[in-house]
């Protein structure tokens, strides 16, 4: 599942960074509270205590302790403040561990076996965790020391990045401590404060904000959302609307992720400008945003506005010389109606939404207990398909591909049939969609390939060796480089690789040339057939066929259905005859279900195979097997 495993990594990574920002932002605010604290210090307070204060719960250590050289004994260090009042001018022996710390290393140990004498002070012990700090004030070096407690755990790489920040703020603070600080010093310590402001409101900006379009981010929208609840008055409204782009995937596919995230960039630009002042947009992933419409007198007004930005959507996008046409279709979920915090507001609305792209996409559904019920129908749907790829419960299916005119077999279509576990046979018309959705189509097709391959010296015993067999491949799975290398080499080691072909859409041809030239020269290396699956629907081309070298037209259900009375489809089955025998391509029909619509084929037509209900509906290879050996037996006795 190399595409999860690829989200799942950028999932990973993209938190990782979010983290890393927001323990910067603490850092920097905590920098500043020292600073202000420094800057405050008037008379004789000691300027320590505000760091101090500020410094020992970032650090959870339970002392600090500031130690300089003793200009009588260069060998001693002598503590000039400390949070421990037992500590203070106290003498420490000058050893190499604390030397390396005068020299400007940042050292951290929790080793009990250190030669370096401590002096004794009650409460104080080598065997605590302790972080060393350099300190350098006007030629007069020292070192400043965090004690954790024995029980606790040793400083971490956090810490020490901080504590390179804090020793410069701790060398000021030991100037103001002296009392000679010089004007030249304060400037710079104003300069330093201004500075960590910038930085702080800029590393604010980041870790709040998507860097692609500028709009709050999954962990923002979510403060800024808990925030307005957390003002609201009783009788006052709020609504949350999820909107998922439509076919996004396929703008990617086709014009390259460039224009993919310019066509993000101005969606979230046409967005903002359809929405009110007190209304808030955020970017929570890819394709996905949501929309806060504070101050809501009721539902109607939530109609009118989200009416106004599904049809500003739909407003051809300019991006960079293509006109790109996009839709979203948006769930709405009312505060406090259908929950009383942004994750249920935020859920409810994304199942609202998920409705409304399945009834039809580009339109906008409100979130209703019913709504919440498939939902929950949905997940445990979710749940017991993933236990089912698990415990292997897919099985191949088969339907025969039939000689028109002799009624012979000349092959079969691999189909995925689940079989749970109380026996009941599930129809991919109620998984597959849901499957491809949670990314189990690899394992799936993994698995009927698993059947295939196990049962075929069975099959060609009683069929023979020129049936060929069809595996059916998504056009997702179809760019997937190294999944299909797998399955690719999977085939060769059936022996007999020349009599698979596998099924894919034209779609997959579009994939912005992945298919074609990563894909394809792999299939034609093992020998693998190719045949266009549904072909006279969706993403027809003549453009696209030119380049395709495919050994098979499959014609879509859709134009054999009553062909014999559809002059139309008569035509176009004719012109779609004329183009697979230029192309080079066999042409067969599927979908065929009735007499009339064989013998219009075979008197109308040039079409050789065929594959339908009227011949033989799937059935499990188990079932086929079985029967087959049933015949056999009654023919001999």
């Amino acid at each position: 599942m190399e595409g999860s495993e690829e989200l799942r990594e950028a999932l990973v990574a993209l938190r990782r960074e979010v983290g890393t920002l927001r323990v910067e932002v603490t850092h920097a605010n905590v920098l500043l509270e020292a600073l202000e604290a420094m800057l405050d210090v008037d008379g004789d307070v000691d300027p320590f205590v505000g760091v101090f204060k500020a410094l020992l719960p970032v650090f959870e250590c339970s002392y600090a302790i500031v130690l300089i050289e003793n200009i009588k004994d260069p060998c001693k260090l002598e503590c000039v403040a400390s949070t421990h009042a037992a500590a203070v001018a106290s003498l420490w022996e000058n050893g190499r561990k604390l030397g390396k710390v005068l020299s400007g290393r940042i050292v951290t140990t929790i080793s009990t076996a250190d030669d370096e004498a401590w002096p004794q002070i009650d409460g104080l012990s080598k065997s605590q965790p302790t972080l060393y700090l350099p300190l350098s004030v006007r030629g007069q070096r020292g070192l400043m020391m965090l004690l954790r407690d024995e029980d606790h755990p040793g400083f971490d790489r956090t810490h020490v990045t901080l504590a390179r920040k804090f020793s410069l703020l701790a060398s000021h603070a030991f100037a103001a401590k002296r009392a000679s600080q010089t004007e030249a010093e304060s400037h710079r310590l104003q300069h330093l404060t201004q500075q960590l402001k910038v930085s702080q409101e800029a590393l604010k900006l980041r870790a709040n904000h998507d860097q692609l379009t500028g709009l709050p981010n999954r962990a923002y929208i979510q403060e800024l959302v808990e925030a307005i609840l957390a003002r609201k008055q009783p009788g006052q409204k709020m609504a949350l609307a999820f909107l998922d782009l439509d076919d996004f995937k396929r703008v990617n596919d086709f014009y390259g992720h460039t224009v993919g995230d310019a066509l993000l960039k101005s969606v979230a630009d046409r967005l903002g400008t359809e929405i009110r002042q007190m209304d808030i947009i955020g970017r929570i992933s890819g394709d996905e945003f949501v929309i806060v419409f504070d101050l809501i007198e009721q539902q109607s007004e939530i109609s009118v506005l989200v009416n106004r930005v599904s049809d500003k959507l739909r407003q051809p996008f300019s991006i960079e010389g293509q006109e790109i046409r996009a839709s979203g279709s948006i769930g709405v979920a009312l505060w406090p109606e259908h929950g009383h915090d942004y994750d249920t507001l935020r859920r409810h609305a994304d199942t609202a939404m998920y409705r409304a792209k399945t009834a039809h996409k580009g339109s906008f559904t409100f979130f209703s207990s019913a709504l919440g019920n498939e939902m929950s129908e949905r997940l445990s749907l979710e749940h017991r398909l993933r236990i089912a790829l698990t415990e292997r419960e897919f099985q191949c299916a088969l339907q025969q591909k039939v000689d028109l005119r002799t009624q012979d077999i000349v092959g079969f279509e691999a189909l995925v049939r689940w079989v749970d576990r109380h026996g009941t046979i599930h129809s991919p018309a109620t998984f597959l969609q849901l499957a491809t959705e949670l990314d189990l189509l690899d394992g799936i097709t993994d698995i009927v390939l698993d059947n295939l391959s196990q049962r075929l010296p069975l099959l060609d015993a009683q069929f023979g060796t020129a049936a060929t067999y069809s595996i059916n491949i998504s056009a997702s799975q179809a760019t997937k480089t190294l999944f299909m290398q797998k399955l690719i080499r999977r085939i060769a080691d059936t022996g007999c690789a020349e009599r698979f072909l596998l099924e894919v859409t034209e779609e997959s041809f579009l994939a912005a040339g992945a298919f074609q030239t990563q894909v394809l020269p792999l299939i034609r290396e093992a020998g693998v057939g190719v045949s266009i699956d549904d072909f006279g629907i969706g993403y027809s081309s003549l453009a696209i066929l030119a380049d395709i070298t495919a050994d098979e037209l499959k014609v879509d259900r859709s134009l054999i259905t009553s062909i014999h009375q559809r002059p139309r489809s008569q035509s176009i089955l004719g012109a779609i005859e004329s183009l697979g025998a230029s192309l080079g391509m066999s042409v067969i029909a599927e979908g065929v279900e009735t007499l009339d619509e064989k013998n219009y084929l075979l008197n109308s037509s040039r079409i050789k195979t065929g594959q339908g209900y009227l011949f033989h509906r799937p059935q499990l290879i188990s079932e086929i097997i079985e029967q087959q050996t049933c015949i056999v037996q009654k023919f001999k006795s």
